[in-house]
């Protein structure tokens, strides 16, 4: 893979996309006038209004799921247990929480705003807790802020719908749904309830999914975790990142645990695995969150054109980045290697900077590969020289397996 190709007039930084992305566009910091007075836990989480199917053709999710290569073995999802609770205390202590003892967590926090997710062992069920700062927010706009969260995220998943937002306790909750893929690639109806509030000048997003048709055995033990949410408004938030530089130093060697792909990548950055069965989906981040490595690797039988993989990388982007300020696609640039690159780029709302990303896409056999890379405009000539190398280590194992 070779060096980047770089246009001056375009930018971009990568969101990273968790299944529940960070609320972007938050409103800009500020102190509070008057912290709000407490007022009860909201107590229960309802199932939302029945909403009909959609009859259009569902949008395409921008990464692919690979074909099954065998019918179910079942046609149940796996149960979701909460079983025994125990305290979650939050490193910088902004909030508490008790979760499930055995489900997985995973901490994609960033400067400025605390993300922290678990997930149940089958990866049928998750919860999330998402806090950042703000100015006074009154009731009407937590909830327009909550709508305009979900449809951005969720919006282009199967059968999504979303019920009015309501009060509950002293936060605005929508119930929402959509169709999604669980143990054995079942297809199940997903239920979310999000809640929104605002404790100081911190706003706190809180969401918890489960299987539809598991809601009504979990519902009391959702209401303990739910209940045992607590904020600490006096913690502060660090955002002031915006004169933090990127450093590359030392490069270390990276192989996925199947033996996939392997890659040389920053030693001092934090390494986050997003994959999921029939896809990996690993990322880098440097400590200050302006700078990020993405190689995402999934299925794909049918070998496609060089046409059919732009547009799909070009899909992914738009659906992915598209709402965000200035974005832009530049033309795809093939490489001599045989993969094509796309320069992407917005204006990061966060750090209030302008970042370029580069993404390579090809196919290796049954399977395809899109490496990402982002760093600050201002920064690409001097590291340079370390994302080439980056690049260049890059390596895909066709016959290894998907997670």
């Amino acid at each position: 893979m070779v060096a980047f190709r770089r246009f001056t007039f375009f930018f971009a930084a990568l969101a990273v996309l968790s299944l529940l992305a960070a609320c972007g566009g938050a409103p800009a910091a500020a102190e509070p006038t008057a912290a709000p007075a407490p007022t009860a836990k909201p107590t229960s989480t309802p199932r939302p209004t029945p909403k009909p199917k959609s009859t259009a053709e569902p949008t395409e999710e921008p990464t692919a799921e690979p074909e099954p290569t065998a019918a179910p073995s079942s046609t149940n999802l796996v149960d979701v247990g909460i079983g025994n609770l125990k305290p979650y205390t939050d490193a910088e202590k902004l909030f508490t929480i008790d979760v499930p003892a055995d489900w997985k967590i995973k901490d994609n926090s960033k400067p400025g705003e605390a993300i922290v997710q678990w997930t149940d062992p089958a990866e049928n069920a998750f919860m999330q807790v998402d806090i950042f700062e703000s100015d006074k927010q009154d009731s009407a706009a937590l909830a327009e802020m909550l709508k305009s969260y979900l449809d951005k995220t969720f919006g282009e998943q199967p059968d999504f719908s979303q019920d009015a937002a309501k009060e509950s306790g002293p936060s605005q909750l929508i119930v929402w749904s959509y169709t999604g893929k669980g143990t054995n690639n079942i297809e199940a109806k997903l239920l979310g309830n999000s809640f929104i509030k605002q404790v100081g000048n911190k706003i706190s997003l809180f969401t918890i999914v489960v299987p539809d048709e598991q809601f009504d055995r979990l519902e009391s033990d959702l209401n303990n975790v739910l209940g045992s949410y607590e904020i600490n408004d006096s913690v502060a938030l660090n955002a002031d990142t915006a004169n933090t530089e990127v450093t590359i130093n030392d490069l270390a060697p990276y192989s996925y645990k199947t033996g996939l792909f392997s890659i040389d990548v920053p030693s001092h950055w934090q390494e986050t695995d997003n994959s999921k069965p029939g896809e990996a989906i690993v990322m880098w981040s440097d400590p200050s969150g302006r700078a990020t490595i993405v190689a995402d690797i999934f299925g794909k039988k049918e070998e496609q054109t060089q046409d059919q993989l732009v547009e799909f990388l070009k899909k992914f982007l738009t659906q992915t980045f598209g709402s965000e300020q200035d974005f832009t696609i530049e033309d795809p640039k093939p490489q001599s290697d045989g993969s094509v690159l796309l320069v992407w780029t917005y204006t990061d709302s966060t750090f209030k900077v302008k970042a370029l990303g580069n993404s390579f896409i090809e196919q290796r056999g049954d399977k395809v590969s899109i490496l990402s890379t982002v760093v600050p405009d201002e920064q690409f000539d001097q590291l340079l020289p370390k994302t080439n190398e980056v690049l260049g280590s890059y390596k895909i194992d066709a016959t290894a397996d998907l997670p």
